[in-house]
């Protein structure tokens, strides 16, 4: 414990100074940017004042382009007009293809026996 109290009192003292430096050094700061920029408003530059007439020129109409547009639009909704049709037709396929005769030929033409001598040959027990 008697050791404790001088090292709590130099923690104290260190504190103490580091904070009286950071309150000097704060003032500086503050002095050193006042003397940089004593009134910012004063020395504003004026702008300059011209006295011009307008000039008239021409500028030439830009051309329409909505009509390009227009038809790239409708391309664009043909193609996905086609597609979909496409895509309906193929499903409609893919329907008629999905009968129940095609898996009973499949069921028919699978042999468990044959299945089993050739996993045994793929996988043998000893190698």
């Amino acid at each position: 414990m008697e050791k404790l109290i001088p090292l709590l009192i130099a923690l104290a003292i260190f504190g103490f100074k580091s904070y009286q430096n950071y309150m000097k050094e704060q003032e500086a700061a503050l002095k050193r940017k006042k003397v940089t920029s004593p009134n910012p408003t004063a020395n504003k530059p004026q702008p300059a004042t011209y006295k011009s007439t307008p000039q008239k020129t021409s500028v030439p109409t830009p051309q329409p382009f909505y009509s390009e547009k227009i038809k790239e639009t409708n391309e664009i909704q043909r193609f996905k007009k086609e597609r979909e049709e496409h895509r309906s037709a193929l499903s409609k396929k893919v329907k008629l293809s999905n009968s129940p005769q095609k898996e009973h030929i499949i069921a028919e033409d699978f042999d468990l026996r044959k299945a089993v001598i050739m996993s045994v040959i793929l996988d043998r027990p000893y190698k």
